[in-house]
């Protein structure tokens, strides 16, 4: 018994190592083949308090899945922002799998997505699991108008999308905004790997807001398991719910409503006609 416990510890560690080997000898980099959807970084600089990006996807998709490709560059004032929403998109049938984003509302009507999203490259598949484990992804920022980011989930992954209005002061909105765009100019200047558990959509977003403020997001269970993270935000009061978690979730399930106004091909018209939809 001893000898197979012996075995057993000396095995566990070769494979710890191996793993622990992995991460230590492969870099993260921009600089690889990339499938076109993850092949432009957005780039952002600071202009006189407001943010100019440019590369922000704005691509069409067909009902075939193929794909009309589009870019455009927008400047981003903190000071012109009216609300953030928190948007899920759940993957299959186990409650615990979503892709989280979050959306920002301007002044002019304009709407904007920033996605954390595992970079793959030609041929390559999500490694899910697997990359929780191995080097197999960079992560990038994707910032999209919304008609794009609503529609590649609409029609290009076949996922349904929840978007919810999130309950915070204007300075904690401004807050969020620009943690996002100074996160995003740092990782154009230092690439990074994605870990399914530990690098994520959702929690690369929470520590890049509590860099600007501290503990505004503090860890839960749904930092690794993103399905969760609505429920999270409803019970810290981040998301109003005054009628229940379903009744809210109801009222942002927003897929129908991409679907019915995807004609309308100016983004900032499609943004605007779907919030009139959302909250009038």
């Amino acid at each position: 018994m001893l000898k197979i416990a012996l075995v057993t510890v000396v095995f566990s560690l070769l494979v710890a190592g191996g793993f622990w080997l992995n991460w230590q000898l492969r870099q993260p980099s921009h600089d690889r083949n990339w499938q076109p959807l993850y092949a432009t970084l957005p780039e952002v600089t600071r202009e006189e308090g407001a943010y100019r990006i440019s590369n922000i996807r704005n691509w069409s998709y067909g009902p075939d899945k193929s794909t009309t490709p589009g870019w455009l560059d927008a400047t981003l004032d903190p000071a012109e922002l009216v609300d953030v929403y928190f948007i899920v998109e759940p993957f299959g049938s186990m409650k615990a799998i979503a892709h989280t984003m979050l959306g920002f509302e301007f002044a002019d009507g304009a709407g904007y997505v920033a996605s954390v999203e595992a970079r793959r490259t030609v041929g390559q598949a999500y490694g899910g699991l697997k990359a929780g484990v191995l080097p197999m992804h960079e992560y990038m920022f994707v910032w999209a108008t919304e008609r794009d980011m609503y529609a590649n989930s609409t029609f290009f992954t076949e996922d349904a999308l929840y978007v919810y209005r999130l309950n915070l002061t204007a300075e904690a909105k401004r807050a969020v905004l620009t943690a996002m765009l100074d996160e995003t100019a740092q990782l154009q200047e230092t690439p990074r790997f994605y870990n399914t558990f530990f690098s994520n959509c959702t929690n690369v977003l929470a520590r890049a807001v509590n860099k600007v403020s501290p503990g505004a997001v503090p860890w839960s269970i749904s930092w690794h398991l993103p399905g969760y993270s609505a429920e999270y935000l409803i019970d810290r009061g981040l998301i109003e719910a005054p009628d229940g978690s379903e009744a809210v979730r109801a009222k942002a399930h927003i897929t129908p409503h991409v679907e019915d106004l995807y004609e309308i091909e100016d983004p900032t018209s499609f943004a605007q006609g779907l919030r009139e939809r959302l909250w009038n």
